[in-house]
């Protein structure tokens, strides 16, 4: 069974760097790569082999949303999900506008994870 392959995008370096190691705990997932900028995310998902972004909001220069509306027009099958400190209902309207799969609050981000990629990927793991 191969692991999902994740792109992080984070600018928080102590967020990111926790993020990553939890991710990487499990063996169903990967962080291929990660970047800390909406624009640096735009360029790599021209790359081959990513299967989820997931992706601050609140970033310098292009934002998560923005970013995941530009990430949508360039691959429609890649799958998003947001995330942010500020959980409030305008955010979850523009994500999901913007293309996102889903959005989870970072202060959940342990605890609603896992459960977030399996329902968004219930048949990937079928299928490899």
């Amino acid at each position: 069974m191969k692991a999902l392959r994740i792109l992080l995008v984070e600018d928080n370096f102590n967020f990111r760097n926790s993020a990553i190691k939890f991710i990487n705990s499990n063996l169903r997932f990967e962080v291929l790569t990660w970047v800390s900028s909406g624009e640096e995310a735009i360029k790599r998902i021209e790359a081959n082999g990513l299967d989820l972004v997931l992706m601050d909001i609140s970033m310098e220069g292009i934002n998560g949303i923005e970013a995941a509306k530009r990430i949508r027009t360039l691959n429609k099958s890649i799958k998003i999900i947001l995330l942010t400190m500020t959980d409030n209902l305008e955010y979850r309207h523009e994500a999901i506008a913007a293309g996102a799969n889903d959005f989870i609050p970072k202060v959940e981000f342990s605890d609603k994870l896992i459960p977030t990629i399996n329902n968004i990927f219930q048949d990937y793991h079928k299928n490899s």
